[in-house]
């Protein structure tokens, strides 16, 4: 337990501002929101990009083509397991060329697994540096953080293809 304070005790005050800013963006997510079609990928491509480079940074000792793989593994499986999940489930195209998004917790919960990830490998290295040559550490996170970007992405691609089918509607 005196660990596990001491590891809070010690973090930076800027990681508890980091996650203070995506639980107000998971928040924000949480309600109906109307979203331009740039705005639709701006989260899941900077929670992406960030995933990517946290793993990079961390392990990149492991193998830096090894932990970009694994990441790229782990975002396709992310991004194939919105298939069944079909995240967002309500979402509009509207006539102007933005979408209707409704609520939903799964955004919150998605950032919040990049931030433990990342908070969690960072102690971890911290702890025991010797983690970030170690390719089996470096391959579970890099497959971690893809998870969780891969679900963005997939979300965002998901509200992006209701564009077509509303076209196809228009269509018809």
């Amino acid at each position: 337990m005196n660990t596990l304070i001491a590891i809070l005790a010690h973090t930076p005050t800027v990681v508890w501002a980091v996650l203070a800013l995506l639980v107000l963006i998971g928040l924000r997510q949480t309600r109906t929101q109307t979203l331009s079609a740039g705005r639709v990928w701006l989260v899941p491509l900077a929670a992406a990009a960030a995933s990517l480079v946290g793993a990079l940074r961390g392990f990149g000792g492991a193998g830096e083509l090894l932990t970009g793989a694994c990441w790229a593994c782990g975002a396709a499986a992310g991004f194939a397991a919105n298939r069944p999940l079909d995240l967002p489930r309500r979402v509009a195209a509207n006539a102007d060329g933005s979408f209707t998004i409704g609520g939903s917790v799964a955004p919150l919960f998605l950032l919040m697994g990049i931030f433990v990830v990342r908070y969690a490998s960072n102690v971890a290295l911290a702890v025991q540096p010797a983690l970030a040559n170690e390719p089996r550490a470096a391959a579970a996170v890099a497959i971690a953080y893809g998870l969780s970007a891969g679900l963005l992405l997939a979300r965002a691609r998901k509200t992006w293809s209701t564009r077509a089918g509303r076209a196809a509607a228009l269509a018809a």
